[in-house]
C-alpha cells in the first residue's frame, strides 16, 4: 500500500511499504479517493511540527467505504463519505457542551497526531464519518474541511444581514469565508491579497472590491469612512491583527482564524480599547458544522471548481510542498488523487 509520510522538517516521504489497515468493530476502512494539501501540512512541513514525524499526512479527504466492523448500523459498503478528522474524548466539559473543537485533545487529529489519509486505505470511527449527497463529487468531499473552518468562523463572529466585511488572504480559506458571506446575506465585502490570480479569484467568488494590502485605507473610504463590521483575518501575522485594528469600524468584530507560530508584536492595540474592538479566534469547527458545510455543497452555495487550482498524483506532493512553502505563487487548493 502507498502513502505519504511527514518526517521533520522540509521532509516528506513517500512509502509504497505500508500495511493496509485492520479495523475495530466500530470503524469502517475507507478506499481513499481524494485528498487536500493544507496549510497546516505545509506549516508544519516549514517548522517541524506540531505534526508527528512519521506518521501519515491528510486530514482533508473523500473516499468509498469497503469494509465496515460489526457494530456499525448506520453505514455500507459503497456509502461514498467524507470524514471529520478531529479526534475528540467525547467525555470532557467541552465534549459535553457541544464544543468538542475545544475538547482537552485539542491537537489529536488524523493526519497529525494519528496516520492520516494520504494512503491508498484509512481506518477510520464511524461516527466521524459523513455521507456524501449524489450530487456532491469526491473533491467537493476533500474541501469540506476547510469549509467548515470558514464557516465556524462566521458563526463564532456575529455577523448579520447587511453588514460589510473585509477579508485578509484569500486562500482557499478566505475565498471560503467570501463565498459563505455573500450567501449569506453581506452588504459589501472587501478584500485585501498581494498574489494577483488570488485578487481575481476573489471578485470571480463573491467580493466587491479587492486590493493589495497596503492600501487597507480604501476599504475604509467606500465604508463611508467608518471602516466594515467585521474583518476576517485569514492569515494571522502581526502585520495583518495590526491592520484589522486600523481597519474595522469602531464597535466592530476582528476574527482571526489564520495561525502561525510567531508571536505578536502589534504596535496600535490601544485602538482595542479605544475603539471598543472585538478580537476573537476561531479553531477548527463542530460536527453540526461538517453538516452544514455538506449541505451548502449540496444545494449548491459554494463554488469548489474555482478554488482547485491542481490536482496531482502521490508521487508528485514532495514537490508539491516545496512549491507551496515557498509564495508567492499561484496555488489554491491542491488534491491528490488516489483514485
Amino acid at each position: 500500500m502507498k502513502g505519504v509520510a511527514f518526517e521533520g522538517k522540509h521532509r516528506i516521504l513517500i512509502k509504497e511499504d505500508l500495511v493496509k489497515p485492520e479495523i475495530n468493530s466500530d470503524e469502517v476502512l475507507i478506499k481513499v479517493k481524494k485528498v487536500g494539501i493544507c496549510g497546516s501540512d505545509i506549516g508544519s512541513y516549514e517548522t517541524g511540527g506540531p505534526y508527528i514525524p512519521g506518521n501519515i499526512i491528510g486530514h482533508e479527504f473523500s473516499g468509498e467505504i469497503v469494509e465496515l466492523g460489526e457494530k456499525v448500523k448506520k453505514l455500507k459498503r459503497g456509502d461514498r463519505v467524507t470524514v471529520n478528522p478531529q479526534i475528540p474524548c467525547n467525555d470532557c466539559y467541552y465534549c459535553n457542551h457541544d464544543r468538542e473543537n475545544m475538547c482537552k485533545l485539542q491537537n489529536y487529529i488524523l493526519g497529525g497526531t494519528e496516520n492520516g489519509a494520504m494512503r491508498d486505505y484509512i481506518n477510520v470511527k464511524a461516527e466521524r464519518v459523513h455521507i456524501l449527497p449524489a450530487n456532491v463529487s469526491y473533491e467537493g468531499g476533500a474541501i469540506v474541511e476547510p469549509l467548515s473552518i470558514a464557516l465556524h468562523a462566521i458563526l463564532q463572529s456575529g455577523f448579520k444581514i447587511g453588514d460589510n466585511a473585509a477579508v485578509i488572504g484569500t486562500g482557499p480559506i478566505g475565498l471560503f469565508v467570501i463565498q459563505i458571506l455573500r450567501t449569506s446575506g453581506a452588504n459589501k465585502i472587501f478584500a485585501l491579497e498581494p498574489v494577483e490570480s488570488k485578487q481575481k479569484k476573489a471578485i470571480e467568488l463573491g467580493a466587491d472590491k479587492v486590493f493589495k494590502p497596503n492600501l487597507w485605507n480604501k476599504i475604509v473610504r467606500l465604508t463611508d469612512k467608518i471602516g466594515p463590521d467585521h474583518v476576517y483575518d485569514c492569515v494571522g501575522l502581526s502585520s495583518t491583527v495590526t491592520k484589522s485594528l486600523s481597519l474595522v469600524k469602531k464597535g466592530g468584530c476582528i476574527t482571526i482564524i489564520g495561525m502561525h507560530d510567531s508571536s505578536y508584536e502589534i504596535n496600535n492595540v490601544r485602538l482595542m480599547t479605544t475603539n471598543s474592538i472585538t478580537i476573537k479566534g476561531t479553531y477548527g469547527y463542530t460536527q453540526d458544522v461538517y453538516k452544514t458545510s455538506i449541505r451548502f455543497l449540496e444545494q449548491g452555495m459554494i463554488k469548489v471548481e474555482p478554488i482547485i487550482t491542481n490536482r496531482i498524483k502521490f508521487e508528485e506532493v514532495p514537490q508539491m510542498f516545496e512549491k507551496l512553502a515557498n509564495p508567492p505563487h499561484d496555488e489554491l487548493k491542491v488534491l491528490v488523487d488516489f483514485e
